[in-house]
């Protein structure tokens, strides 16, 4: 059976709809299962803002050992430490960039795009890439709103938790619109930006490490690296929204041996939401499928 068939087969036994891309980097082979296919990126949209990083920094406009004051009015909700931090403190540049990555931190993501000029400089670099079906609209405080009715979308968050136990979220909504409005991007796409910083062609040297070292440091680990043999590293970022379950990254094999795989994955969580047993037993049927994916594809060129 071949890569494509095995992986488009986890993808129907588990009754999702995916798209997948993969690209090996020592032979180039690139395979793909609905790879054109545009999905919400969710928080997988922090790994082209690290791509708008690594160019600013090559540029000189930014440095990793600079401070970025936090501000109340910067606190974000959703995921991440810094909401629960005391405004003045002033993590790094660096700080903010492993904050983004590793544990989706929403506050330092949105400091991270205000300090490189927003979305639409993100989203104008993406296409400057090639990389056109990779659109970047809303930072997270935008992002999550959009989740919420207008009359509901500017209470307190407080407010906002107690609507939300009640009613759920929009599931029709603008964050999981498929059109370039939303923060979308193809599996295509996005294998090969992250091809390309894994390559160096986004910026070479100590910051290209550097940025790799930061995707490897990553604390969610229930996706595509789910089966991988213990130890092996992956360089990657993870994307959570409603029934969006997204991972992307850099699979080491062995030292000549890498891959870049991205899975993007949807369901239908509004028919499970008000049943918390079936809800976290369907996340963990969606992740086991991702994590399946990832370890077909790791043996399929471990083999090589």
């Amino acid at each position: 059976m071949s890569l494509q068939s095995e992986i488009q087969s986890v993808i129907d036994a588990s009754g999702i709809q995916a798209g997948v891309a993969v690209w090996h980097v020592e032979t180039e082979e690139q395979v793909d299962v609905n790879g054109s296919q545009p999905f919400p990126m969710a928080s997988v949209f922090k790994i082209p803002i690290l791509a708008m990083a690594g160019l600013q920094l090559k540029q000189g406009k930014i440095n990793l050992d600079d401070r970025v004051t936090l501000k109340t009015e910067d606190k974000s909700a959703g995921s991440g430490i810094l909401p629960f931090f005391d405004e003045g403190v002033s993590p790094t540049v660096r700080d903010l960039l492993t904050l983004m990555i590793i544990i989706s931190d929403n506050t330092a993501t949105d400091m991270n795009i205000e300090m490189l000029d927003g979305p639409q400089v993100i989203e104008g670099y993406m296409h400057e890439l090639g990389l056109n079906s990779i659109y970047f609209k809303m930072n997270c405080k935008d992002l999550l709103k959009s989740l919420f009715p207008p009359e509901v979308r500017d209470l307190p968050v407080e407010e906002i938790s107690e609507w939300s136990n009640k009613h759920g979220i929009l599931y029709d909504g603008l964050a999981f619109s498929l059109s370039p409005e939303n923060n979308v991007s193809t599996a295509n796409d996005m294998t090969r930006l992250v091809h390309m910083l894994y390559q160096g062609e986004i910026v070479e040297g100590g910051i290209k490490d550097e940025l790799l070292g930061i995707m490897l440091k990553q604390q969610f680990n229930a996706r595509l690296p789910r089966f991988l043999p213990h130890g092996t590293k992956f360089a990657h970022k993870t994307g959570t929204i409603g029934g969006i379950r997204n991972d992307s990254g850099v699979i080491y094999i062995s030292d000549d041996n890498h891959v870049v795989v991205t899975a993007f994955t949807s369901w239908d969580a509004q028919a499970v939401w008000q049943d918390p047993v079936a809800e976290q037993q369907r996340i963990f049927e969606v992740e086991t499928a991702m994590g399946r994916i990832g370890r077909i594809v790791y043996d399929h060129y471990a083999a090589l």
